[in-house]
């Protein structure tokens, strides 16, 4: 009989995220910033000065339309991210300000300690195997969920 992998993977994936979601909270509080907060300016710097659509930003984190629209909203009350331009609620462009910038060159230098921690002794060419098989599976897993669900 074929054994089920499943309820190993979502017990591995769940203490993972219990994990991540305990350092960033602990992380996150000099800022007083959320894990989603947190996500949110990373993916903005990454997309430099073009920005980033709400849209978009739904897409890359899997967040529905109205945490997204809250997250944004708090981190443009805060003054680290401004609107680029009017067009619509969900085409506008989303930007860091300097003081965005700071904060999250700050959480992208502690990500990457603790990412550094984490993968030091695992091989790179393990690591890049990984990333690609989780890929695979989470694009299965969405193909299932339209076939079954």
């Amino acid at each position: 009989m074929e054994k089920s992998r499943f309820e190993q993977f979502v017990g591995l994936t769940n203490r993972a995220a219990k994990a991540i979601q305990r350092i960033k909270s602990v992380k996150m509080k000099k800022y007083a910033l959320s894990g989603a907060h947190t996500t949110c300016l990373c993916r903005l710097v990454e997309a430099g000065e073009d920005g980033l659509t709400q849209t978009r930003l739904i897409q890359l984190e899997g967040m529905d339309r109205a945490q997204i629209s809250r997250v944004l909203g708090d981190l443009q009350r805060r003054g680290y991210v401004v609107p680029a331009q009017q067009e619509g609620r969900y085409k506008k462009r989303y930007l860091l300000t300097p003081a965005g910038r700071a904060a999250a060159d700050e959480i992208q230098s502690i990500i990457l300690s603790i990412n550094r921690f984490v993968s030091e002794q695992i091989p790179q060419t393990d690591i890049d195997i990984f990333y690609r098989t989780l890929t695979a599976i989470a694009d299965n897993l969405d193909r299932a969920a339209a076939e079954y669900c």
